[in-house]
C-alpha cells in the first residue's frame, strides 16, 4: 500500500468534518466558560481524527465486502479494489486507529469524568453502526442525521467538556446543540450531497439513503433548505444568549454559500460540485470562528 493510497483509503480530506467543530468548541468554551486547557483540547484533537479515518476506513471496508459487482468493487469510488489494498492491510490500519483511538480516550477519561466515556461509547457505537451491522446507517435514511450530529455536535460537546471538566449538565448539553447547529447542520448536508451524487448507483447496489426516498430532485432541493435552518438556529442562539451576537459575523457568509449551493443544485453529480459541500461547510465555520473569536476580543 503507498502512502498516497493509504491517505486516501482513510479519506485524509474528510479531516476538515473533525478539525471544524474542535475549533469552534474550544472558541465557544472561552467565550462561554473561560476555559481553555491545551493539552485535554489537543488530546482530543487526535483521539477525533483517528476515529473519523478509523469510520471511514470501516466505511470502505464494508462496501468493498457487500458490493454487488465486482465494476462497483474494482471503481474509482472503492479504493481497496482499485489500488489492490488487501483485507488484511485495511483490518490493520482499523486496529491501529481504533486502538489509538481508544488508549488515547480512556486516558482522557481518567483526566475528565464518566460523562466522556458515555460520549465515547455512543462515538464508537454510531461509527460502527454506521458501516458494519446488517442495517448500517449509511445505506438507510439516517446517514446524514448520524454524521450531523456525531461528526458535527457531539466532537463539539466532548470538545467543550474536555475543557471545563469535570463540570458538565444537560443545561451545557442543549446548549452546545443549539450554539454548533448552523456548523454541524453543514456538515449534515456534506453527507446529503454525497448520497444525492452516488444516487444511481445507491439504487443499483440496494442502498436506500434518504435521497432514494425524497427522490433525486427533492434531495437537491432539501440541501439548500438545510443551510437555512442552520442559519436560523444561529440567530436564534444568539437572541438567547448561547452564542455572544459577533456569532452573528457568521450571516456574511451566506452570499458564498448561496452561490456554492447554487453551483451544487444544477449539477449534483460527485464528481462536479460534491466540493461545494464542503466548501459551504468550512467557509460557515471559519466565519463563525471569526464571529467567536472577535467576541473574546470584546
Amino acid at each position: 500500500m503507498t502512502v498516497k493510497s493509504l491517505l486516501k483509503f482513510v479519506e485524509i480530506q474528510s479531516l476538515v468534518a473533525s478539525l471544524l467543530p474542535l475549533i469552534l468548541a474550544n472558541l465557544y468554551s472561552l467565550n462561554s466558560y473561560h476555559q481553555f486547557n491545551w493539552l485535554l483540547a489537543l488530546a482530543f484533537a487526535t483521539v477525533a481524527f483517528a476515529l473519523q479515518m478509523g469510520v471511514n476506513v470501516w466505511n470502505n471496508l464494508q462496501d468493498f465486502k457487500h458490493a454487488q459487482s465486482d465494476d462497483w468493487k474494482n471503481g474509482v469510488n472503492n479504493i481497496i479494489g482499485s489500488a489492490g489494498i488487501t483485507e488484511g492491510q485495511a483490518y490493520l490500519v482499523l486496529f491501529i486507529l481504533v486502538f489509538f483511538a481508544g488508549s488515547v480516550g480512556l486516558w482522557l477519561v481518567s483526566q475528565t469524568g464518566w460523562p466522556l466515556l458515555i460520549m465515547g461509547v455512543i462515538g464508537f457505537v454510531v461509527a460502527y453502526w454506521y458501516a458494519g451491522t446488517p442495517w448500517p446507517l449509511s445505506r438507510t435514511p439516517f446517514g446524514e442525521l448520524a454524521s450531523g450530529l456525531t461528526m458535527g455536535y457531539l466532537i463539539f460537546l466532548a470538545g467543550v467538556y474536555v475543557n471545563v471538566a469535570p463540570s458538565f449538565s444537560l443545561s451545557m448539553a442543549l446548549k452546545a446543540m443549539l450554539a454548533s447547529a448552523v456548523a454541524w447542520f453543514a456538515i449534515a448536508d456534506i453527507m446529503l450531497a454525497n448520497n444525492i451524487g452516488d444516487y444511481e448507483e445507491d439504487l443499483a447496489e440496494g442502498r436506500h439513503t434518504l435521497p432514494s426516498y425524497l427522490g433525486k430532485a427533492r434531495a437537491v432541493k432539501l440541501f439548500g433548505w438545510i443551510y437555512v435552518m442552520g442559519y436560523g438556529l444561529l440567530i436564534i442562539a444568539v437572541l438567547l444568549r448561547v452564542l455572544p451576537w459577533p456569532a452573528l459575523i457568521a450571516l456574511l457568509s451566506i452570499p458564498i454559500v448561496y452561490k456554492n449551493t447554487g453551483r451544487f443544485q444544477a449539477d449534483p453529480a460527485k464528481g462536479h460540485n460534491f466540493i461545494q459541500a464542503i466548501r459551504n461547510a468550512l467557509v460557515i465555520s471559519i466565519f463563525l470562528a471569526l464571529g467567536l473569536g472577535l467576541a473574546l476580543c470584546l
